[in-house]
């Protein structure tokens, strides 16, 4: 069992760095398992591009740095990065690692015997480093609304908790079916599993908000999002697989 782990980069490379040697990598040494990390820079700046190489100079073997496209869209990052993945599970994670990286100790188990763990800050276990911040508490509850309403995905909380783990060759068919680049592609990607039939196992989290988010400005981030909601809503009948798949 290979897993791989992939890193959407924007502006934050000091800080991945340094949890790449102090946090990402102890942690899953100690896991026992076959493991590779795949970064990909998500529409940065030149100069973080740039330093982003220069640490990757002292990155061991196992840990590669996509090369750079300047093409704006976490979605579009993650899945330029499981398309280059070769392993049997996929796990994405944001840079700033809000989501605790111990999520991991409830899939190990489970690996092989589900399609897909998400972890989720709104289901019983699940824990807050700190209150977050008004505005955040707001938009959260508002996106867990309107997708809760327009998707109807039963058993699924929170589309948007950063950290997710999946069968490859799932998320591979995935990359081939998304048409969303952005923030919403963790939505498109639930709904194309959910409407395949694939099971979906959403676990608990200890979630911390991150000062320096790489999130833009709060009311064009959620415009885009709710509009790339209504484009994944029409375009429902194109994400199915083929007959068996």
């Amino acid at each position: 069992m290979k897993l791989s782990i992939l890193i959407p980069a924007k502006n934050q490379s000091d800080k991945l760095a340094r949890h790449l040697e102090e946090k990402i990598l102890p942690y899953f040494d100690k896991q026992g398992i076959t493991y590779d990390v795949l970064i990909c820079t998500d529409g940065g700046s030149e100069e973080e591009q740039w330093k982003l190489e220069e640490h990757a100079l002292d990155f061991p073997a196992h840990v590669r740095l996509l090369p750079l496209e300047n093409i704006k869209g976490k979605g579009h990052a993650v899945k330029k990065a499981i398309l280059a993945s070769d392993s049997d599970y996929v796990l994405f994670m944001d840079a700033d690692l809000a989501t605790d990286l111990t999520v991991f100790d409830l899939i190990k188990p489970q690996l092989g015997k589900k399609d897909c763990f998400i972890a989720s800050r709104d289901v019983k276990g699940s824990t807050y480093g700190q209150k977050q911040p008004f505005m955040r508490r707001l938009t959260h509850w508002g996106c867990r609304k309107v997708v809760s309403m327009k998707f109807h995905m039963k058993g699924i909380k929170d589309t948007q908790c950063g950290y997710k783990c999946l069968r490859t060759d799932i998320a591979k068919k995935i990359c081939k079916l998304s048409i969303i680049d952005g923030f919403a592609f963790d939505v498109e990607l639930l709904y194309i599993l959910y409407l395949n039939h694939k099971s979906i196992v959403e676990l608990p989290c200890h979630w911390t908000d991150d000062p320096d988010s790489s999130v833009g400005s709060p009311l064009a981030t959620t415009k885009k999002f709710y509009k790339d909601l209504r484009r994944i809503k029409k375009n429902k009948k194109n994400y199915l697989f083929a007959k068996g798949e």
